[in-house]
């Protein structure tokens, strides 16, 4: 795959594939580190002397979250010292003329590629190339960069439609995505995986493929998956019990026993209160939201033994006041080691954040993707990543 380093953009007018997706919070797009993450690469660009046509999603369509650009475009504006030009089209007269008009160095959004028709469809990458979206942009455009990672694992016409008659190349967040889930499996032993999060059917699979494939020498478990193996190992969780998954989750448990960590004590809120109960006086009548004191110590001794530490999801309901302590701890501890920490996921990513931690200086490498993390994790490939190969 060729990155920024392989071709010569030095005053091209580049197609660039970005991941602005957001939380949109009281009718307003949220700043997220992705966005950030993203504006970074669109400066990149720009200090080469290109003018940047940058191509992004937002939410899926029927979706409350589906909507245009504009915002996004005032919040690229607000970070970077660039003009920022947005027009309400994708390959329209509008979008032709602006990007026709474009001067070196200025940024130019365009609307909401989900909302073009040919983004969706399901066809081949081939096919994805000959669509009008990817035929229209490729004649105004010399160059596509693709660095949503984020979106890799998606067969769009954005995503493998302009490889297929476009020099491309991956930008940095996407090399930097690639190559740090690729080392985990030449990473130094022992290796750890801290799983949580409330998507206790991705950290099943993640787990399985980890564990059988002896990547992961310790799996760790908080958040929903947490849960599901209390549940699995007799502990009553009350209203909050899982039906689904046991009989994989069982097996794993007794085959893999002295390889898996459960968590000893869980938090709840009581009267606006946070309380701690030790998982064998289990259940109580409030909703679980984070792992207890415990757990975090047994926890922070655990990945003191580890020399490669991999982290997908949270370890409790961060967002709540009370319930930031497992996940700021935990990563607090991270922080302080000097192993090889990669730390990836959606909600990890934003937790990173809201916890107040620095996603460059303190982890070795923070991904922004969820699902195409996930698929990473596991060895499958990614078509986004394939077609710029």
């Amino acid at each position: 795959m060729k990155t920024l380093e392989d071709i010569d953009i030095e005053g091209e007018k580049v197609l660039a594939r970005v991941d602005l997706n957001s939380t949109i919070k009281y009718g307003s797009v949220k700043l997220t580190p992705r966005i950030k993450e993203h504006a970074q690469t669109l400066e990149e660009l720009c200090d080469k002397g290109c003018g940047v046509v940058a191509l992004a999603h937002q939410g899926r369509p029927g979706e409350e979250g589906f909507t245009h650009l504009s915002e996004h475009a005032e919040l690229l504006n607000q970070l970077l010292d660039r003009r920022v030009i947005f027009v309400e089209d994708v390959t329209g007269r509008l979008a032709q003329k602006a990007m026709d008009e474009l001067h070196k160095e200025d940024i130019l959004l365009l609307d909401n590629v989900r909302m073009h028709e040919d983004e969706l469809k399901d066809v081949s990458p081939e096919e994805h190339g000959r669509s009008e979206l990817v035929q229209t942009l490729s004649e105004h455009c010399d160059v596509y960069v693709n660095d949503a990672f984020s979106v890799c694992h998606r067969n769009h016409a954005s995503i493998t439609g302009f490889p297929q008659i476009m020099e491309s190349a991956g930008g940095p967040v996407l090399e930097k995505d690639v190559e740090s889930i690729s080392h985990i499996e030449e990473s130094e032993k022992p290796r750890h995986f801290i799983l949580g999060g409330n998507k206790h059917e991705d950290a099943l699979v993640v787990m399985k493929k980890m564990l059988e494939d002896g990547v992961a020498d310790l799996v760790i478990l908080a958040g929903t998956v947490g849960e599901l193996f209390l549940q699995v190992n007799g502990h009553d969780l009350g209203a909050k019990s899982y039906s689904t998954e046991n009989i994989e989750a069982e097996e794993l448990l007794q085959r893999y026993r002295d390889r898996i960590i459960l968590p000893e004590d869980l938090a709840y809120e009581k009267n606006d209160t946070r309380k701690e109960v030790d998982v064998k006086e289990l259940p109580v009548d409030e909703e679980t939201l984070d792992i207890g004191t415990q757990t975090i110590e047994e926890i922070k001794k655990r990945i003191e033994e580890a020399k490669t530490i991999v982290v997908n999801g949270p370890l409790g309901m961060f967002e709540k006041e009370n319930f930031k302590k497992g996940t700021k701890e935990v990563f607090g501890k991270l922080k302080e080691l000097d192993r090889f920490v990669l730390v990836g996921g959606g909600d990890t990513s934003h937790a990173v954040e809201d916890l107040g931690f620095d996603m460059e200086k303190d982890f070795t490498h923070v991904s922004l993707a969820g699902g195409a993390f996930v698929k990473a994790l596991l060895g499958e490939e990614l078509v986004g990543v394939e077609a710029l190969k």
